[in-house]
Order: structure tokens, then sequence, then C-alpha cells
């Protein structure tokens, strides 16, 4: 009578087990294609991408094959499934090239138009299916293509603590007279960006020191709410724009962010320039941080 009582207890054991494996599985999945939450500023004009990310589970039964965003027939999409991996899931991205043809010279009344906003895109799977899916926000800029631009762009950079740099020499004097951006207000969130313009006149020495390697990219200049405007630019002044992303909860560490920093100009007789600086964050977690994320979205099925 005992051993049968073993043998029950033994299979009692086994059953407890495999169901306590299939509950961690089924923890630790998806279940279906999940798109992260994107704040993208973007222009239409050729050769500009972004990025749309996204996670899926190893054994999904159907993957995501591409995506499609209505009223741009030329668009092209480059899939990346397997962007980065962990060790249960994928991240995911779709680059993306709207690729409008470039509309004449950048002239004010065609820069200040408003930007077209994406909130849902079309996702097509593997198995033929298709849905509309929530992305977050995009906002697309008409583009513009400035000839005779006052302002040369001479270098960028970043680094994997999520900071960058990019550099211009000022061609022809000039006034800067605002900073622009849909979402410069998460810059105020908690300081979850801090956004630095350096400028000839209000950081004295500054501008010409040498610029800094990707193993030591610094801040430098003044917050841009601080800049006294207008400033005036003159002919062979540096210009530079630099950036800090501090995501301050995994959250907002798990969202995308594309700023698309607009800097205006005035230029006597020539009217009004505008020049566009990307500001990218695009999320890098660690399989804990992956596994946390998972976890939290099956809480809010």
């Amino acid at each position: 009578m005992c051993k049968k009582w073993y043998y029950v207890l033994a299979i009692l054991l086994v059953a407890c087990s495999w169901i306590g494996n299939v509950w961690y599985y089924e923890a630790n999945q998806l279940g279906s294609t999940v798109f992260l939450a994107h704040h993208v500023e973007t222009s239409d004009r050729e050769g500009r991408v972004f990025d749309l990310y996204y996670i899926e589970d190893k054994r999904a039964d159907k993957t995501l094959s591409s995506i499609r965003i209505e009223g741009y027939p030329e668009q092209i999409v480059t899939p990346y499934p397997k962007y980065a991996e962990y060790q249960r899931q994928y991240l995911g991205k779709m680059m993306v090239n709207l690729n409008n043809p470039a509309r004449g010279q950048g002239v004010t009344e065609e820069l200040l138009k408003e930007p077209v906003l994406v909130r849902e895109v079309t996702a097509f799977y593997s198995d033929g299916s298709s849905e509309q899916v929530d992305v977050g926000e995009i906002y697309i800029w008409p583009g513009a293509y400035n000839e005779g631009r006052p302002v040369e762009w001479t270098s960028v950079g970043s680094s994997s603590d999520h900071s960058g740099y990019n550099s211009a020499v000022i061609k022809r004097p000039l006034q800067l007279t605002a900073f622009s951006s849909k979402f410069l207000d998460i810059a105020e969130e908690e300081g979850a960006l801090q956004i630095y313009a350096d400028i000839p006149g209000q950081v004295p020495g500054i501008s010409y020191r040498p610029l800094p390697s990707e193993s030591q990219m610094e801040q430098s200049g003044m917050p841009i709410q601080e800049i006294q405007l207008p400033a005036k630019m003159n002919q062979g002044d540096s210009f530079r724009i630099s950036h800090q992303f501090n995501m301050p909860s995994r959250e907002k560490s798990m969202q995308v962010y594309q700023l698309m920093l607009r800097t205006t100009f005035t230029e006597e007789g020539q009217g009004t320039w505008q020049e566009d600086t990307i500001i990218p964050y695009h999320p890098s977690p660690t399989d804990k941080e992956m596994t946390a994320y998972v976890r939290e979205r099956r809480k809010g099925l």
C-alpha cells in the first residue's frame, strides 16, 4: 500500500512540475506581436528614414512580415525581424523610408505647414493576415530641399549611453530665432532629455573646443531653454547641438523617441531658413528588463 502511495505522490509531483513549467512559460510569452510606443518626428523627403520597433516571441505562431503607412505609395520598408535577441523574444524593427520626392527650395510658407500625424499602421503577418496597429505618434513633416543653405553640418556623433551631437559651420551672417519640436516637452519630464546649444558669444570659448570622441561624449553650451534669442551668428562661427537621454523609469526606457529639433534662422534679404537635427532614442533592454516588460504587458491584458 505504501508503494502505491509513493507512485501516486511521484505522479503528482511530476504533474505539478509540468503545470508549473507550463505556467512559467506562458507567463513569459507575449502571445502576439507588440509594437513599442513611438514618439517620432520625421520628414517625407527621399533619404529620410525612421524605425518602428516591435517585440515577438521566439516561438510565435505568426510573425510580422511588413508594415504600410497609408498615403505614401512609394514608401520603402526594410524589415529587421531579429534586430536583437533575448532569451524568449526578439526585438525587431521596420526601417521606413517614405520616399516622397523633395519639393523645391524650402521657403517659409512650405516649411511652416503642419505635419501629418500617424497613429496607426497596417501590419502584415506571415500567415497572410493583416490588421491596424497602434504605434504611438509619428509626425511627418513635408520635406523640402534647401538650395544655397547658409548652414553647413560638418559632423555628427553618438554614444551607447544615448548621448550625441551635431556640429555645423555658419556660412553667412544669420540670426537664430527659435528651437522647436513636437516632443520638446519631454525634456521637462523628470529630466528625461537634456538638449544643449553651443553658440559663440553666449558661452565664450566653448564653441571652439575640439569635438569630443565617442568615448568622451559631453554636453556643452547652454540648455536650449536658456538661450537668449534671437542670437546673432557670424560667417565662420561654429554651432553645435548636443543631447543626453536619461530615462527615469523602465516604462519610458521601453519607448522610442526621435525628435526632429528644428532650428529657425533669419537672413537679411533672404527670409527664413530652417534646419533639422535628429535626436534619437532607441531602447536597448537587458534580458531581465525584457522579461519584466513582457510580464507587465501580460498583466495588462
